[in-house]
């Protein structure tokens, strides 16, 4: 590992500060390698990836007979903190493993996950090294063909191809960039997978590997009927790559946690928690409540619901008498000749030293007598 360097200038300062980690990280860069044998198949693939990442990768020429990735991976992790490199493209040649090309990611200083991929020659292998004619940071379209790469399964065989799908984004997805001129989109570059030949399916078979067939396509835009959207035609160039798939480690669950996480970027909305948005497009909010002291709860005070003082007095002292309670005696009631004269009346009129006005109640019973017999009487009859 590199040892830790303690800036005693300016320079050496900022160039400290720009390697440590970042809140919008920029582009990958690719560190390209040689092995101890690297012939012209192994080569090409090394020269196309180089054209496709520029000016974000890395390539050295020099043979490194002593690197050997699934074994140990400290001097490629070296190389990469040394170039400032998220990415490791790896070439070699040997008999047990011949044309073997090997992708790795590194994530603080050590390597998150690699994968071995081994060319399949073609029969019909042109002798001339076909190049790739492509303008600097030309941003691809990205095709993966097959339906594996949608298996969403926790199968071994759905984690290989996540893995894989992950290591190409990785390698050719470019800078990031909020919006692209339709003009630039000028190739295509597809991943497909082939099926597998046999029924079974043990990754660890060597004829159960997956196959990737790598393919560029450039875009041509031809008039069509509609003038909205243009006839779109694809025109294979450069060479063309057949892998099937070796070795692969994995990374762990809790360094790849690790790995994704991220704080909020300065363009970035935040996250409004317990609000989400049904499917006819209204927002749904969910309202977390404390249990609520209802003795506190502030009613409405109407006028009509207030007493006076001293009927409060009078009810309180009529529910300390249990003889005087809620029921009347008629002698009572017959006191004022069957009337509810109010107190206050009758005590004005006493108080004003016998000049109040006399009530007759005398009479009352012939008055009740009289309305029942008019209550008697039929009624008129209608004539029709």
């Amino acid at each position: 590992m590199l040892r830790e360097i303690k800036p005693r200038n300016a320079r050496t300062a900022r160039i400290v500060k720009a390697r440590e980690p970042q809140q919008v990280e920029s582009r990958k860069r690719v560190l390209l390698l040689h092995g101890g044998k690297c012939p012209q198949p192994v080569s090409s693939v090394l020269k196309t990836v180089h054209t496709l990442t520029k000016p974000n990768s890395v390539l050295l020429n020099k043979k490194n007979k002593e690197i050997h990735p699934f074994e140990d991976t400290s001097s490629l992790e070296f190389l990469a903190q040394k170039n400032d490199c998220g990415v490791v493209v790896f070439g070699a040649h040997s008999k047990k493993r011949p044309n073997n090309i090997t992708m790795l990611r590194i994530f603080d200083g050590k390597v998150l996950d690699i994968a071995e991929l081994m060319l399949v020659l073609p029969a019909d292998q042109p002798e001339k090294e076909q190049k790739l004619q492509i303008g600097v940071e030309m941003k691809p379209l990205m095709l993966f063909a097959g339906s594996q790469w949608d298996d969403t399964s926790s199968s071994e065989q759905a984690a290989l191809y996540g893995t894989l799908k992950s290591l190409m984004l990785d390698l050719f997805q470019g800078e990031e960039v909020a919006s692209i001129d339709v003009a630039g989109l000028q190739y295509v570059l597809m991943v497909a997978a082939g099926e597998s030949s046999s029924a079974s399916t043990d990754l660890n078979d060597p004829a159960n590997k997956p196959v990737l067939h790598l393919r560029w396509y450039r875009i041509r835009t031809m008039r069509s009927n509609n003038v909205k959207i243009p006839r779109v035609e694809l025109d294979p160039i450069g060479p063309s790559f057949d892998f099937r798939v070796g070795r692969c480690r994995q990374a762990d669950e809790g360094v790849m946690r690790e790995a994704l996480k991220h704080g909020r970027r300065p363009n970035e909305a935040r996250t409004k928690k317990n609000i989400v948005t049904d499917l006819v497009g209204d927002k749904i909010g969910r309202v977390h409540l404390g249990k609520q002291d209802l003795s506190t709860l502030q009613t409405r005070k109407m006028k009509g619901l207030k007493r006076g003082r001293e009927r409060l007095e009078g009810e309180e002292a009529m529910n300390g008498d249990e003889s005087d309670g809620d029921v009347v005696s008629q002698d009572e009631d017959m006191i004022d000749g069957g009337m509810d004269v109010d107190d206050e009346l009758s005590e004005g009129g006493s108080s004003a030293g016998g000049s109040g006005d006399e009530i007759s109640i005398g009479d009352d019973e012939d008055e009740e007598m009289a309305d029942e017999e008019q209550n008697e009487k039929p009624k008129r009859q209608r004539i029709s």
